[in-house]
């Protein structure tokens, strides 16, 4: 994925400069370069800081090669910098979720889940018996907010004031702290301690007492039980995760038979034209698609790949597909339709910048393909007469990136034994246990040498030997394919 989105940055980035640059990988392959770039010859070579390998800018000198150096590396290492640190948050949220499951076991064997309110009872009451305040207040933060406060007693204006004020310098030193008073005709004395749930800040505990300062004693005595009281309702907030993760695991079950049941049942009959797809979600529920289209004589395939994966993948896979199956009827070409798709999903996408790449081809009577490719990675046309392999055109950027796109089209004629492979970057991004990218060319060497299969048995191959290659290796992105050949 990261390569084709430099390869997409770049493209849009020559298209209001003249900067001339290409970008490269450690082994000296150009991932992408400008329109106007032509060798990597007397080029300053700058290396960039990439969590995907080395990569290096071959930038071509110009009048002002220093201010446009510093430009472009910056540009594309916040490019790098971004896709990483998306992965590095999707690993960070799966260890919580480890985490969680491991504490639901011990809880659940245990039997200790507590209703917040009842644990607030048991704290107040067993401090009312230890120390008998005046009042007793216990408060939760809510992010960086003391709120959610729970009060025991009666309890004056003024002395309301102080509660936040004091609970926080508790937190700020994990330590008590007491403060009192002696005025004329009243005296105050006012404790507050910290709950923590080992160095996560919970909330704390303050009484006030009109009758006698608190001492040291008790003030210890107190800062224990807020230890205890913070691991108890840090635990009953997992609990409470774990409730809402177990019912986020049925929600994505149900997604799953949801998306699951919009794949298409069966292949229709294409007449002439044999058509296998496959598809392998990295998680419960992907981020890739394949439909069949037949609607008023006209029949087309189209394959769709949303950025990343999980719930938010599915749900707007899922209106993207109905977005598609709409607008079909009612616009004459492949290239129109996904004008219509881009102008409805950019309104609902662009705020929080999600995409999809859309790769659409119709199949006519007189053996032509029409297509159009809104970003996605190039399909492989396999010409049987020559034994040449093409990679087909992209006609524009992903679905929701750009709201004027404009989308053109290509025709492809079929002879008999004609192989069209299309497929999602998870399929040559696929890893093995070294980091290494399965790639597009294992991919054309599979077609070529399965080439007088059929689209099933090619579909197999290639699926076996990119299951091979990965071993045990983690599949990060979901792998998706569709095969068709002419008979």
């Amino acid at each position: 994925m990261i390569r084709h989105i430099i390869k997409l940055y770049t493209e849009k980035f020559s298209q209001f400069s003249d900067s001339e640059f290409a970008v490269v990988d450690e082994k000296g392959e150009i991932i992408a370069k400008t329109k106007n770039y032509e060798s990597l010859e007397n080029n300053v070579k700058v290396e960039l800081n990439s969590n995907y390998g080395r990569m290096y800018l071959y930038i071509k000198p110009g009048l002002d090669i220093e201010r446009e150096i510093q430009l472009l590396k910056f540009l594309y290492t916040e490019l790098l910098n971004y896709e990483g640190y998306i992965e590095n948050l999707v690993q960070e949220l799966a260890h919580r979720q480890e985490e969680l499951g491991v504490v639901y076991d011990m809880v659940a064997r245990a039997g200790l889940v507590f209703d917040e309110s009842e644990i607030i009872k048991i704290i107040v009451n067993k401090i009312n018996s230890l120390i008998s305040p005046r009042a007793c207040i216990v408060g939760i933060f809510d992010g960086e907010v003391l709120n959610q406060k729970y009060v025991g007693g009666e309890i004056s204006e003024d002395v309301k004031q102080e509660v936040e004020k004091l609970i926080e310098k508790a937190v700020t030193s994990r330590n008590f702290i007491i403060s009192s008073s002696q005025g004329v005709a009243s005296f105050r004395s006012l404790l507050a301690v910290p709950m923590f749930s080992g160095d996560k800040p919970i909330g704390g505990i303050f009484v006030c007492s009109d009758e006698k300062p608190f001492d040291t004693a008790e003030a210890k005595l107190l800062l224990t039980l807020g230890n205890y009281a913070g691991i108890i309702l840090y635990r009953n907030r997992l609990i409470d995760e774990i409730k809402r993760t177990e019912a986020l695991r049925q929600e994505i079950e149900i997604a799953k038979r949801i998306q699951e049941s919009s794949l298409p049942k069966v292949i229709p009959n294409f007449d002439g034209l044999d058509v296998y797809a496959f598809i392998k979600p990295s998680s419960s529920v992907g981020g890739d698609y394949y439909d069949f289209i037949f609607k008023k004589g006209r029949k087309c395939f189209l394959i769709s790949d949303v950025a990343g994966h999980g719930i938010g993948a599915a749900l707007l896979l899922s209106s993207l597909r109905s977005v598609i199956r709409l607008m079909y009827e009612f616009t004459p070409d492949t290239s129109e339709l996904l004008n219509a798709i881009n102008r409805v999903m950019y309104e609902d996408t662009f705020e929080i910048g999600v995409y999809s790449t859309v790769f659409i081809c119709e199949y006519r009577s007189d053996n032509l393909l029409v297509y159009s490719n809104a970003g996605h990675i190039p399909p492989i046309f396999f010409k049987r007469s020559s034994g040449e392999m093409f990679e087909l055109d992209i006609h524009g950027s992903p679905i929701g990136l750009f709201e004027n796109e404009k989308y053109g089209f290509s025709q492809i004629n079929l002879s008999k034994g004609d192989v069209v492979v299309v497929f999602t970057d998870g399929v040559p991004e696929m890893r093995n246990q070294y980091g290494e990218f399965f790639g597009v060319e294992r991919l054309k060497k599979i077609i070529f040498e399965n080439s007088d299969k059929s689209a099933l048995e090619i579909c197999n191959a290639i699926v076996d030997e990119v299951m091979k290659f990965k071993g045990e290796a983690e599949q990060k992105d979901d792998a998706t394919l569709l095969v068709a050949k002419k008979i």
